[in-house]
């Protein structure tokens, strides 16, 4: 990769990134000097000039492939990684960024420039570091964005917490005899992108949202939402652990269809652990890996409603 950058000081300022490969992975030093800021729109193809009082940064890799690079910018990108050295992130960064569909960053990042993610509507997921403690940026990101997005943070002692913050949008609804418009708000995302404090995410807020979210977000989002926090259930209550079992529970015919289709195994084995099954979802999560000719999920599946609901043997009296 070609790395286009300024000195500022003794840390480095990337300007513009090159290269063969839509992952891009920001270097955390140039020169022994760390990386703390990303300049405006860096990834943006809509920059209206480039920049020439620069340096410039080229891998060894890069010089051996004599492979053409170009510019990592628009479309061009799909995943970037940015360092944990990271403090700053310009105006516009991503703008028009339509096919970004994933982020890595750490609390590091503290500072994000106006319309950082403008246009960036298929972001769907973020990978957040958490070195020193429990703020981050999150929030900040998650509300320049209406879609749903799956936040993942990592703590340094290794514990991990999964999130769907579900989408969320305005509809503008006239109402003709008055000649009155009025918004109307769909999804339940703009709740749950409240569930920070002072930058700290906060759990058992997230977590009290559910009944919110049952009643305007669909059986799929709201199926990964439950899953990922019974599979991590870092500060999660006892009552808020029943609710989600008991939604499985209630909505199971619905969630095993979903699940088997997009081949989830690790959330039925959760249901499995938990022993939420009921015999009408069997039944119909049997049914759905028949017809979709899935041989492991379907012996998985009857292998759990042979040990949760075994056949009374028939008795015969003469």
């Amino acid at each position: 990769m070609k790395i286009h950058y300024r000195i500022q000081g003794k840390e480095i300022e990337i300007v513009r990134c090159f290269g063969t490969d839509r992952s891009v992975r920001v270097p955390e030093a140039i020169d022994g000097m760390p990386v703390t800021k990303v300049s405006a729109y860096a990834f943006s193809a809509r920059k209206d000039r480039e920049e020439k009082d620069i340096f410039l940064c080229e891998s060894e890799e890069a010089v051996l492939s004599g492979q053409e690079e170009h510019l990592l910018a628009g479309w061009e990108i799909e995943e970037v990684r940015l360092p944990d050295t990271l403090k700053e992130i310009g105006n516009y960064i991503f703008y028009g960024c339509k096919k970004l569909r994933q982020l890595e960053f750490s609390d590091s990042l503290t500072q994000i420039g106006s319309g950082a993610f403008t246009g960036c509507s298929g972001l769907k997921e973020l990978h957040v570091h958490m070195l020193a403690g429990e703020k981050s940026c999150v929030k900040e990101i998650l509300g320049d964005l209406w879609q749903r997005i799956d936040v993942t943070f990592t703590h340094a002692d290794g514990q991990e917490i999964q999130l769907v913050f579900p989408e969320h949008y305005e509809e503008a609804v006239e109402n003709t005899p008055a000649r009155i418009l009025f918004t109307q708000h769909h999804g339940s995302g703009n709740n749950y992108r409240q569930c920070f404090y002072n930058r700290e995410l906060d759990c058992r807020k997230y977590d009290e949202l559910f009944s919110v979210a049952k009643a305007q977000d669909k059986t799929d989002v709201l199926s990964d939402l439950v899953f990922k926090r019974l599979r991590y259930p870092a500060e999660l209550t006892k009552s808020a652990c029943e609710s989600y079992e008991q939604f499985v529970r209630d909505r199971q015919t619905d969630i095993l269809v979903y699940l088997v289709k997009k081949e989830k195994m690790e959330e039925l084995k959760e249901m499995s652990r938990r022993k939420l099954w009921t015999e009408e979802g069997l039944e119909t999560g049997i049914k759905t890996a028949a017809e979709q000719q899935n041989t492991e999920f379907l012996s998985f599946l009857m292998n759990e409603k042979h040990k949760s609901f075994p056949e009374k043997k028939k008795k015969f009296v003469l």
